[in-house]
């Protein structure tokens, strides 16, 4: 007998997975960026032993991969080798709407970071450390 299939609708601000399977998908939006503000993104890091991949569902994303930087617009998808520096950004004041596809530590790694009491900055280090994801900023 299969397994039952799992469906969350809407996807967006939940996941459809979990750290125990062997992909999670998740659907995030940011606003965009305040006009004079500098670039607000995740930090630079890498993923030891998980590839990762973006599917830009509406905006365009900005990301650093190494030392190449381009934008990823509406409809296209980018996948991102695990031991790759990188970071992303919304570099517009427009909404941007993506689809994340990681793997189990990077799930268990990103509620760790968004739950209901995000950690302390002294913290964060060690907490990308345990996901097997080096901080380089």
């Amino acid at each position: 007998m299969p397994p039952p299939k799992v469906v969350q609708a809407p996807l967006l601000h939940h996941t459809l997975g979990t750290p125990q399977n062997e992909f999670v998908l998740l659907e995030s939006k940011d606003p965009g960026q305040i006009p004079g503000a500098s670039p607000r993104g995740v930090p630079l890091h890498l993923h030891r032993t998980e590839d990762e991949a973006w599917y830009v569902v509406e905006g365009t994303l900005r990301f650093q991969f190494g030392a190449e930087e381009f934008d990823v617009a509406q409809g296209a998808g980018v996948l991102l080798p695990r031991g790759t520096p990188h970071t992303f950004w919304n570099p517009t004041d427009r909404a941007v709407r993506y689809v994340l596809v990681v793997g189990p530590k990077t799930a268990g790694l990103l509620a760790a970071l968004h739950g209901p009491t995000p950690p302390p900055p002294s913290a964060l280090k060690e907490i990308y450390r345990s996901f097997d994801v080096e901080l380089l900023e």
